[in-house]
């Protein structure tokens, strides 16, 4: 039906086509010979009419039937004449003048041959009698008279003037009085007498008719019919020439419109085989992201983008994820770059122009004021924009730009939404595969904080038991031995021992009792300040300790004594490094990472970060010692407990950060921290105190045991959100299948077997799949990280529930991004 408007006007051009060609055609030649001819002989008929009528006055013609001849042949060309005239709808008014010139010359024509005769029949009889020897022979006088009448009468048949009628008129009274009245030649001579009489009164009026006849000759009448008739042959023939001409202005343009319709085929099957080789460009990449590892993802997808932007000749391509901080993956054209916030900027843009379903600009400028101002200052004329949407996973938007408009190409969005599909697909599994791992680190984290837990609580008592005898037989042996002694030094080194050993449970203690705590935004120049007043009470006075200025704005989501932790046990290890005093700089500063980076611990993703830096002049580290410098109980000093880094590299961990060491030995050591930034405005109001609290979220919460439900409801409702508990599963699954856009989160209790718990987990994931599952357990060490992972929870909690591990948890799962509306 696109086609039908295109189809209509083809076929009104061929038929206007036929119909100018049919009036073009000269259908009026032939008619027109036909009239010309019919013209020729009614002049040929009247010419041969005055040329018998003149032959006759002549004498020369004595049968009068050719007369009735050319009459009729000059009536019937008239006859002709008046109907090509009204067959052509011409005036007939100088038709009807050339019938009237017929009809007086048939009417002089009549008079002509009545007194024609008389006159032949005269002159004959003069003639005769002129001539006759008869007459002659018998009066000599009679004779010259005779012949002097005869001549005079020869003469006025052949001039009728005044002179030759009063010539005649004297011969005629000369013979008169000669004329004898008696004997053989009186009758003849009063015949000749009268024959020359009506000679007299007939050749001047035969003569007379003639010449009206001659001036009756249908000459001018028969040029204004002609010239009837040429007129009107005039204004056919530039009829038809106009016609001829439209036919030839209609035949270029449908000549145009086929030329037309041939290069928008000839462009449709380019189209065509353009979107089958990019259709195989992304069944090729698509294979190549499928098969990919998710480190490789960021890398695969630059490759994979350029590849798709060559297809659609796009100067730019990009995938924006609504995260945070915002990722970005970015390919661009040799020599081509992304002005400052583009394309972080695109998400807004393609959320006011209505990017649900996929926008395509072809012209920039085309666009009204307000979208043409929102990709101002980017480059961009033409700009394709596609969602990447999966339900509770991959949020953002795939953009290509391009610094020309699209003129005459296929729209790109069918195209590029196949694109977006094996992007987000992509897209996807990275992120399933990353939480995955974050899951397996907490896990695993828990199992090992368990089990140190477990340990310290079972041996700490009879452990510090056994090191205060130590310590007690060594205090009370020390004053029974003389100072400086063998023993004494003994005894010295066996309480310094013991000492150390009371410290490193101490430790063990502190490492086993670290969780998740209450993750919210902290300003990091307040943790640097009482950092600061804490290290130059407890580091030696040799040590010079520097803190470079740190913007206020600078800020991460954490757990405000966690991270100070990891710099007071950062900033001792310098000190320590340093032997004889040195300098220790701590330094900040903001920097967005462009791709995936790794790191000495752990990896970044791309996105905005804050990094930590502690820097010393000390004796630097060796290969050896970096290997293993993270490992719990790893120490290189004698009273050393090993457990400084390991503990910071846990917590940066848990804070979804990585570390990176720079070290040669002589040259010092420099160890880097860095952590997910935020926005400064999104620090609370009541400083570090604060918990991440909840904005009236709806949680389902399943918990076997009524006392321990309406506890945990308790929690929840202080933490700000809205507890819906039950105490028997199959109600909670019921109450799910029935409304499951009625929770925002479903939170799993605890249960007498992990198992049970990850069961139900399941069974819930499966009905509420959008919604992020929560399980509490006592103990972590029964479950495995693909149990969990195939069951669909997000996060996994100790139990019974702390309200800051608990807090931050539920802040963790609910902080998605918001999607692109349609």
């Amino acid at each position: 039906m696109r086609n039908l408007p295109f189809v209509l006007g083809v076929s009104f051009l061929l038929a206007l086509l036929t119909w100018l060609l049919l009036r073009g055609i000269d259908t009026n030649a032939s008619a027109y010979a036909v009239t010309l001819q019919t013209l020729d002989e009614y002049a040929l008929a009247e010419a041969s009419l005055h040329r018998d009528v003149l032959q006759a006055r002549a004498g020369l013609l004595r049968d009068y039937d050719a007369f009735a001849v050319d009459a009729r042949a000059m009536a019937d060309a008239v006859s002709r004449l008046r109907s090509h005239a009204r067959a052509e709808g011409l005036d007939p008014k100088p038709i009807d003048q050339l019938a009237a010139a017929v009809v007086e010359q048939e009417e002089l024509l009549e008079r002509f041959k009545t007194s024609n005769a008389l006159l032949q029949n005269s002159l004959s009889y003069v003639g005769l009698l002129s001539t006759s020897p008869a007459f002659l022979a018998n009066d000599v006088q009679l004779a010259p008279a005779t012949g002097a009448l005869a001549a005079a009468i020869l003469y006025l048949s052949r001039d009728t003037s005044s002179a030759a009628m009063r010539a005649l008129q004297e011969k005629i009274d000369q013979f008169a009085q000669q004329t004898p009245t008696t004997g053989p030649d009186a009758e003849p001579a009063r015949a000749m007498l009268a024959h020359a009489r009506l000679l007299y009164e007939q050749l001047p009026a035969v003569d007379e008719t003639l010449k009206a006849f001659i001036a009756a000759a249908s000459t001018h009448a028969l040029e204004e019919v002609r010239e009837l008739f040429s007129r009107h042959r005039s204004v056919v023939e530039a009829g038809e020439q106009r016609y001829r001409l439209l036919l030839y202005v209609v035949s270029l343009l449908l000549l145009v419109l086929l030329v037309i319709l041939g290069l928008r085929l000839r462009a449709r099957a380019v189209a065509l085989r353009r979107r089958a080789a990019f259709e195989h460009v992304i069944a090729e990449n698509s294979t190549r992201l499928i098969n990919c590892s998710p480190a490789e993802t960021g890398m695969r997808l630059k490759q994979v983008l350029g590849e798709f932007s060559r297809i659609i000749d796009a100067d730019r391509a990009y995938v924006v994820l609504d995260e945070r901080p915002i990722r970005v993956h970015a390919w661009s054209k040799d020599g081509v770059t992304f002005p400052p916030g583009w394309p972080r900027r695109a998400l807004a843009v393609a959320e006011q122009l209505g990017a649900g379903d996929g926008v395509t600009i072809a012209d920039a400028s085309a666009l009204p004021p307000g979208a043409r101002d929102a990709l101002a200052g980017t480059g961009v004329r033409a700009w394709a924009c596609l969602p990447l949407v999966r339900p509770g996973r991959v949020q953002g938007i795939m953009g290509f730009d391009r610094f020309r408009p699209i003129r005459n190409k296929i729209s790109p969005i069918p195209l590029a939404r196949l694109a977006s599909d094996a992007v987000a697909n992509a897209l996807e599994r990275e992120f399933l595969e990353r939480e995955r791992t974050k899951l397996a680190m907490r896990l695993e984290r828990a199992r090992r904080m368990q089990m140190i837990g477990s340990l310290a609580s079972g041996i700490a008592h009879n452990f510090n038991n056994i090191i205060g005898a130590i310590l007690g037989y060594s205090e009370m042996a020390e004053p029974q031995i003389a100072r400086g002694s063998k023993p004494a030094q003994h005894i010295d080194e066996i309480r310094r021992a013991a000492e150390r050993g009371r410290d490193l449970v101490d430790n063990i203690l502190t490492f086993g009792r670290r969780t998740d705590g209450r993750a919210r935004p902290v300003q990091v120049r307040t943790l640097l300040n009482e950092a600061a007043s804490l290290l130059r009470a407890s580091l030696p006075s040799d040590v010079e300790l520097v803190f470079e200025d740190v913007p206020a704005d600078v800020a991460v989501s954490g757990e405000p004594a966690q991270l100070q932790q990891v710099i007071l046990n950062l900033c001792t290890n310098a000190a320590q490094a340093t032997n004889d005093g040195g300098c220790v700089r701590v330094a900040v500063k903001q920097e967005q990472m462009a791709a995936f980076v790794e790191m000495s611990e752990g990896g970044l993703s791309p996105g905005r970060y804050v990094c930590l830096s502690v820097s010393d002049n000390g004796s630097g580290i060796d290969e050896r010692v970096a290997r293993r410098m993270f490992e719990p109980f790893f120490t290189t000093r004698v009273a050393g407990t090993g457990l400084g880094l390991a503990t910071v590299r846990e917590i940066v961990r848990d804070h979804d950060g990585a570390i990176n060491v720079q070290s040669e030995p002589g040259c010092g050591s420099r160890f880097e921290v860095w952590l997910p930034a935020v926005a400064a405005d999104s620090i609370a109001a009541d400083g570090l105190s604060a918990l991440p609290l909840g904005r009236g979220e709806t949680v389902l919460i399943v918990e076997s045991e009524r006392e321990r439900l309406l506890r945990d409801e308790e929690k929840l409702a202080a933490l700000g959100y809205e507890p819906v508990g039950f105490e028997v599963a199959a109600d909670a699954l019921a109450a799910c299948r029935s409304d499951s856009a009625r929770f925002d989160i479903i939170l799993v209790g605890h249960a007498s077997r992990p198992q049970g718990g990850v069961e139900l987990a399941r069974a819930l994931h499966e009905v509420s799949p959008l919604q992020p599952v929560l399980l509490a357990v006592a103990t972590a060490a029964d479950v495995s990280i693909d149990l969990l992972t195939d069951a669909g929870i997000s996060e996994v909690l100790h139990w019974p529930l702390d309200n800051a591990e608990l807090a931050a948890a539920l802040d963790r799962c609910l902080r998605t991004p918001a999607r692109l509306q349609p």
